[in-house]
């Protein structure tokens, strides 16, 4: 997870999924559920989004890389990780930042 560290702490942070292994809206609450446990206080669920194109989970979060850093480890234990990408947008800024996979552009949609 290099240089998730130096990127921007408060905003909005999307964990995005493409692709078979995460398809409907049901996988992605259930997904949803399990996260839940990991948020820190002041973290909350903003929602999802589900499209043709992909499935985002979206949080409010004061800092972006230490909540990615707590839910990297499931993910990556449920197998998650290649077919997902993470992407912060700071406190008034109206792009993205990538956080995974590192040095990819990220985009909401």
């Amino acid at each position: 997870m290099s240089g998730v560290a130096d990127r921007p702490a408060a905003g909005e942070l999307v964990l995005q999924f493409r692709g078979p292994r995460v398809e409907t809206e049901d996988e992605l609450a259930e997904i949803e559920d399990a996260l839940f446990e990991l948020l820190a206080d002041g973290d909350t669920w903003t929602g999802h989004e589900v499209t043709r194109d992909v499935r985002n989970i979206v949080i409010d979060t004061r800092n972006a890389a230490a909540t990615f850093a707590r839910l990297l480890p499931f993910l990556e234990r449920a197998g998650l990780v290649d077919a997902m990408a993470a992407g912060v947008r700071p406190e008034a800024a109206t792009s993205y930042i990538a956080l995974w996979p590192a040095g990819h552009a990220f985009s909401r949609t």
